[in-house]
């Protein structure tokens, strides 16, 4: 039907795709139609898990469409590197069913809903895309005079049957395929050719999931049972009645879907140490002779998202980022400073011997023989690229001219904001600098995000100190030395660093400015989100600000 560009749109400096009408359909009126339709009914609905429209128009008989870009490709590439997890496949589930109830309500049906059709944006955020063959309810035909139109693999009975009276219960059956599809790397039904194929959704029971995944539960069983079910009668009305009972399953959280957590101040200087997470259980103290655990707090209101109004073509403010603020004072703070550079300035103890400058590393970052693969970039010149912006009285997240700041107002807290693509094997670069000189905040990387209370930090300060470490189950383990490491490597003052984390198999390694700052090995985390964090010292605040962030993986 058409080929899709890359373009970059100098209006709004930011990168587009641009679809045009294949050249033996430019005069071809069923064709025209089907195109201007797509960008109409696009155009009647915003909503983030629906790629949006930007233009559309023609230019010496050439019809274009200007769209979204996706870099994150199709769920189709997801799938070629395996099954995905319960808890991923029912996030994307989740994101996508509330656009297809919205199309749905406006009696539209996309009719060709599958892996191909569902893009992913740099944050692993999932949308749907080519309603250029989306059938409007209210007609007795499709545009092409045929009531059958979609792909094989994904259509629902009455589709195959040529049924005229489509309604959004076909884009569930598709749905429930498609999870299907997610959590064993193959459709429900397989077949030689595609006519025996369609048939197949007819005639043949439905598979138990649980003879190709035995570790999955009965439960997800049950739902792919009724989301499938031969008669639409029978099946979910809608696709958020579907995710509805996905999240019953066992093995599906709750949080399915990107959200923002509670934040968490840091108690006053001189109060026990405490760790506030209003989902988790908090620990009791340990003995007085190691660090001592968190133990339970008063938990934070949560911090409300920006209006939809604020997020432009259905950007919406969850959307794969989260908030959270560290922990820790007394025992457990040397932990916690000792990884992020907060003890000694903040405390102003001036502890002998604590800070003693290590001799500036020599090493310099090796340059790869081979071109590496970028899976991921951001130059936060495009306000709709998906990171938070927020604000509240203890400091917030905003897109400004010179890049991504991240603020924060209240004494001893941080923030940090992750994007939602999972790796496994990447480095990720970003460069940064303090707004002010820096003297009162630390800044830097994560890598390896699993949740509020598990990933990977890099992190240095304004006077030249770094340390990489770990926060496992709610608590700071320092990684590279449990006291602040420096060196010359790091630019002080306001100065821009270029900031590198490399986490590749058991090995970290943290880079400034391509110095190689520190290498260490953990095992504990295989995989994860990446991210960006800034934490305050004092009741003066901290700013940072970011530009030129990158997840690259070797090319080799």
């Amino acid at each position: 039907m058409a080929k899709v560009y890359l373009a970059y749109d100098p209006n709004f400096r930011r990168n587009v795709a641009v679809k045009l009408v294949s050249g033996n359909l430019q005069d071809n009126p069923t064709f025209r139609e089907r195109f201007e339709r797509e960008a109409y009914l696009i155009a009647r609905i915003e909503h983030p898990a629906i790629v949006p429209v930007y233009d559309y128009g023609e230019q010496d008989g050439q019809l274009y469409l200007v769209m979204r870009h996706m870099p994150g490709g199709a769920l189709t590439n997801k799938l070629k590197e395996g099954v995905l997890s319960l808890r991923y496949a029912a996030q994307i589930t989740a994101q996508i069913a509330p656009a297809l109830d919205a199309v749905h309500s406006q009696s539209i049906v996309h009719r060709d809903l599958k892996p191909g059709n569902i893009l992913l944006d740099g944050f692993g955020n999932p949308a749907i895309s080519d309603f250029g063959i989306a059938h409007l309810t209210a007609a007795t035909t499709d545009l092409t005079g045929s009531a059958i139109v979609g792909t094989p693999t994904y259509m629902s009975p009455e589709q195959v049957r040529g049924d005229v009276d489509l309604d959004g219960r076909s884009d569930v059956y598709a749905l429930g395929v498609i999870l299907f599809e997610m959590l064993t790397g193959r459709g429900p039904f397989q077949a030689n050719t595609p006519l025996s194929l369609a048939m197949k959704h007819l005639t043949d029971s439905l598979p138990s999931i649980l003879s190709l995944r035995p570790d999955l539960s009965v439960e997800l069983d049950l739902v792919l049972a009724k989301a499938m079910a031969k008669d639409r009668a029978l099946r979910y009305a809608s696709a958020s009645e579907l995710v509805r009972d996905l999240r019953t399953v066992p093995g599906v959280t709750q949080d399915t879907g990107v959200h923002l957590p509670n934040p968490v101040i840091l108690p006053a200087r001189g109060e026990i140490p405490t760790e506030v997470d209003a989902a988790e259980t908090s620990q009791p103290a340990a003995s007085t002779a190691t660090p001592p655990g968190p133990r339970p707090s008063q938990s934070i209101p949560p911090v409300s998202g920006p209006s939809a109004s604020a997020r432009r073509s259905g950007q919406s403010s969850r959307r794969g980022l989260v908030i959270v603020a560290l922990a820790g004072l007394g025992l457990v703070l040397f932990l916690f400073c000792s990884s992020l550079g907060i003890f000694g300035t903040w405390l102003g103890l001036g502890l002998p011997g604590l800070f003693s400058p290590t001799p500036p590393s020599a090493s310099t970052a090796t340059q790869a023989a081979i071109q590496d693969i970028v899976l991921f970039s951001d130059d936060f010149s495009n306000p709709l690229s998906g990171w938070p912006t927020i604000q509240n009285a203890n400091g917030g997240y905003g897109y400004r001219d010179d890049g991504y700041h991240i603020f924060i107002n209240e004494q001893e807290t941080a923030f940090w904001a992750k994007t939602n693509r999972e790796d496994t094997d990447a480095s990720v670069y970003v460069d940064a600098k303090p707004v002010s000189g820096g003297a009162n905040g630390y800044y830097g990387l994560l890598c390896r995000v699993h949740d509020d209370q598990n990933f990977y930090y890099f992190v240095i300060r304004s006077n030249r100190d770094y340390n990489i470490g770990k926060y496992k189950n709610g608590e700071f383990q320092p990684l590279l030395s449990n006291i602040w490491k420096q060196s010359d490597a790091i630019h002080q003052g306001n100065r821009i660093n270029r900031l590198r984390a490399e986490c590749v198999g058991d090995t970290l390694r943290f880079y400034a400015n391509n110095v190689l700052l520190g290498k260490v090995s953990d095992s504990d985390f295989s995989d994860g989100f990446s991210g960006l964090i800034a934490a305050a010292l004092n009741a003066q605040g901290f700013e940072a600000v970011f530009n030129n962030f990158l997840i690259t993986k070797s090319g080799q």
